[in-house]
């Protein structure tokens, strides 16, 4: 990949300062969002893809785009070439990853209401163009984003946090999700290239409560 690497390079060289936001910004590794749907099956959580990635631009920029310029791609991973000319236009790209509930067990764990339902994750590469670096600017900015999430979880319940916002690349995966704007098209080819490996990417992939109902990942970005 080293030779597809420096051509990349050479076709989009990064600029002093894109190096250093990307070395330094805390989701230069891309955001992990995961939301706690209440009572919503997998058709209609498909179904709300574009919503959500319209929203999550919002809540970054400000920018209400139509949802008839987002392309939702299932399965198929877009070529190297789109997923360069998207980073290089600054523009957001998500992964969506469907997950069932796991039934309560004896011990208290998992779902009381939701075993028969499911949730999403998704992996967006591209929000540090827009987050701000201070960090309680950053820390108000993913609370705008989790309140903003919140009208896709099918609740008005707000007791418990249904939507959790984090950097990638942090904890157990600092080592795991080593992604580079280079590198990202490798990356996002890990749940096919390299199931095993434990990173963001694969966990979105694999429905850990039901191994054997394997949802397909979705591949969401606004066309230009």
């Amino acid at each position: 990949m080293k030779s597809s690497n420096a051509l990349e390079l050479l076709l989009y060289p990064p600029t002093i300062e894109q190096l250093k936001t990307q070395q330094n910004h805390p989701y230069s590794r891309g955001m992990f969002i995961s939301i706690n749907n209440h009572k919503t099956d997998s058709g209609k959580l498909f179904t709300l893809y574009p919503k959500q990635y319209q929203t999550i631009l919002y809540g970054l920029t400000g920018t209400n785009i139509s949802r008839d310029n987002i392309k939702v791609s299932h399965r198929r991973l877009p070529s190297r070439e789109t997923i360069m000319d998207l980073i290089n236009s600054k523009r957001l790209f998500m992964v969506a990853g469907i997950h069932d509930y796991k039934p309560l067990d004896k011990r208290g764990r998992g779902s009381r209401t939701n075993y028969e339902y499911q949730h999403t994750h998704f992996y967006v590469y591209g929000t540090h163009f827009y987050l701000p670096t201070d960090e309680q600017e950053l820390r108000d900015k993913e609370d705008h984003l989790t309140r903003l999430l919140q009208r896709n979880t099918n609740t008005t319940n707000q007791k418990h946090r249904l939507i959790k916002v984090s950097p990638v690349g942090t904890g157990k995966y600092l080592y795991n999700d080593p992604v580079t704007p280079c590198t990202l098209y490798d990356y996002l080819q890990s749940p096919t290239a390299d199931p095993s490996k434990n990173n963001i990417i694969n966990y979105i992939a694999n429905n850990k409560n039901n191994p054997s109902n394997k949802y397909p990942l979705s591949y969401i970005y606004q066309e230009s």
